[in-house]
């Protein structure tokens, strides 16, 4: 089976793979209970305009949605 962490086929690092899909759960989480990452000082440092830091942020929720589908049925079952 695929493993996203384990790409040059050598080992996975276990807690590595079980560290990013728990920081891939908690970007989800806080998008589910409608946290404003726009509002974080360094969204508003690096971004021009709300609208562009919200399409970046999007665009994380999106990989974070990814990495769960893609690597959660490896990490868990294995």
């Amino acid at each position: 089976m695929f493993d996203i962490v384990n790409v040059l086929g050598n080992s996975s690092n276990h807690w590595l793979n079980m560290a990013m899909l728990l920081a891939a759960v908690a970007r989800v989480y806080l998008e589910i209970i409608q946290f404003d990452f726009t509002e974080l000082p360094l969204s508003k440092g690096i971004f021009k305009s709300r609208q562009e830091a919200a399409k970046f942020h999007r665009n994380g929720l999106y990989l974070s949605l990814g990495y769960i589908v893609l690597s959660a049925p490896v990490t868990l079952f294995s």
